[in-house]
């Protein structure tokens, strides 16, 4: 039991795990308020074009309609933004805070009237901020990332077509074209 406790404090107290525990567990959190309270998801989405929705800028990505989502958007999450702080804890933080608020920004302009919620368009801006990144630094480990990325998670590119109406393909097509231009931005000379 010791050993368990020790392995969460460390978890959640130590770079660089933190960077990825606490958000884990705020999408935690915000899939039981997706759950118990649609209105309350709602006010807490990103609704494109409204004063109340700009609230979803920070609060959006933490939100899930049910487990379901939770659970398509967790793994990848964790795994993409692992990835990431291979770069660095710096270059992680920068990077996420400028995925998140850009394609929260875009979402919030451009997007359907609708609620949008959920980290997706996080992990898309993840997705294509990996796959630039080796691109501009044609390093091998970032090659091999990207290639990996491309192999396991290559599927998710599907989810930018707007096939359903409860997905908000807008938000993981505006995060795909954050996360290109924030590698731009940090890797480009």
């Amino acid at each position: 039991m010791d050993e368990i406790l020790g392995y969460l404090v460390r978890l959640f107290t130590r770079a660089p795990w933190y960077f990825l525990s606490w958000p884990a567990t705020a999408m935690c959190v915000g899939a039981v308020i997706g759950i118990i309270s649609v209105k309350t998801a709602t006010q807490l989405a990103v609704v494109p074009r409204t004063a109340g929705g700009l609230v979803g800028l920070f609060t959006a990505p933490f939100i899930h309609a049910h487990f379901a989502h939770l659970a398509a958007n967790l793994p990848p999450f964790l795994v993409l933004g692992g990835l990431m702080l291979r770069r660095g804890e710096t270059r992680f933080i920068s990077a996420t805070l400028m995925i998140s608020f850009g394609q929260g920004v875009l979402l919030w302009l451009f997007g359907r009237k609708s609620a949008h919620v959920g980290m997706s368009g996080v992990i898309f801006g993840f997705f294509g901020w990996l796959l630039a990144v080796a691109w501009f630094t044609r390093a091998t480990p970032d090659l091999l990332a990207a290639g990996g990325v491309l192999i396991f998670y290559g599927g998710m590119l599907a989810g930018l077509a707007p096939v359903r109406q409860e997905v908000s393909w807008e938000g993981h097509l505006f995060g795909l074209l954050t996360g290109l231009g924030t590698a731009w931005l940090q890797y480009h000379h």
